[in-house]
């Protein structure tokens, strides 16, 4: 029974509510219904405004004193101070020796300009010198020049003389001796070698046109390339001689000793060549003279 009336409870209290509010339409209010029952919670709102700041509050109490602090090491310092003292001492004597430096420096600048200028001085004697070295030299070549055009080099001794490039044009060498003598590139030009000895003589591309080698001894001379057109070399001895590539050129090799001799690609167009003694020879054609009836004539 009580349990029914729990139940009806909710009813009975709606059903006041509208009877109520159906009587406020034209009545007085009635009194008011009993609250029901409360509803669950909502979610929270958000936080509000800081409050304003409140009143300072009173001093806390007094702390205990510190420490003492512990006297200074007196000595210490001392140390310090002395030490200071040595690094000031020691920077002093720097600063003096990097004067000293400095000046020992301006000594030397001072050295090496004066050297500079004695250089510039010897440089320009030097010059000087130089000049009139070349000047001196060109003089002496030119009476170099006329000595070997004048003086008589007759009968002289020349062996081993070196006259590689001499000018010699018109010299009158005649028996003459110039065994082993460099005339390499020599210019005898018309000169007189008459019975002259030219023994082993270097004579590669010496200029020999229109010289006298009458009876002449050019035995194992060397005369390749050697310039020899028109020259006379009746009865020369030209033994063992090296004339590959010579020019003789209407040369006149009359009685001529050719014995042994290298005319390889020689030239004796026009060459008298009455009474060569041809014996095994090389011919200018590269045979030998031996297998050409002991003769060269005909193979030029």
């Amino acid at each position: 029974m009580t349990t029914d009336m729990n139940q009806l409870k909710p009813m009975i209290i709606v059903l006041l509510m509208l009877t109520s509010a159906l009587a406020g339409c034209t009545g007085t209010d009635g009194a008011e219904g009993i609250s029901g029952p409360q509803g669950e919670t909502g979610e929270q709102g958000p936080p509000g405004a800081q409050g304003i700041q409140g009143e300072t509050g009173p001093d806390g109490v007094e702390g205990a004193d510190g420490t003492d602090a512990m006297d200074a090491d007196e000595s210490r310092i001392a140390e310090l101070e002395a030490e200071l003292e040595n690094l000031n001492a020691t920077i002093a004597i720097l600063l003096s020796n990097i004067s000293g430096m400095e000046e020992e420096l301006d000594a030397v600048d001072n050295v090496i300009e004066m050297y500079y200028m004695m250089f510039l001085q010897m440089q320009y004697q030097i010059n000087n010198i130089s000049s009139d070295l070349t000047t001196a030299t060109t003089d002496l070549m030119n009476e170099i020049n006329w000595v070997n055009h004048t003086v008589n080099w007759a009968y002289m001794d020349l062996s081993f003389a070196d006259l590689s490039f001499a000018d010699l044009t018109g010299a009158n060498l005649s028996n003459a001796d110039l065994s082993n003598a460099d005339l390499v590139y020599a210019d005898l030009n018309g000169a007189s070698l008459r019975f002259a000895t030219l023994y082993e003589a270097n004579l590669y591309y010496a200029d020999l046109s229109n010289a006298d080698l009458y009876y002449a001894n050019l035995y194992e001379a060397a005369l390749g390339n050697a310039n020899l057109s028109n020259a006379n070399l009746i009865y020369a001895n030209l033994g063992y001689v090296d004339l590959h590539n010579a020019d003789l050129s209407n040369a006149a090799l009359i009685y001529a000793s050719l014995g042994f001799a290298d005319l390889t690609g020689a030239n004796l167009t026009g060459a008298d060549l009455t009474g060569v003694q041809w014996y095994n020879t090389i011919c200018p054609d590269g045979t030998n003279s031996d297998n050409n009836g002991n003769t060269c004539e005909n193979n030029l």
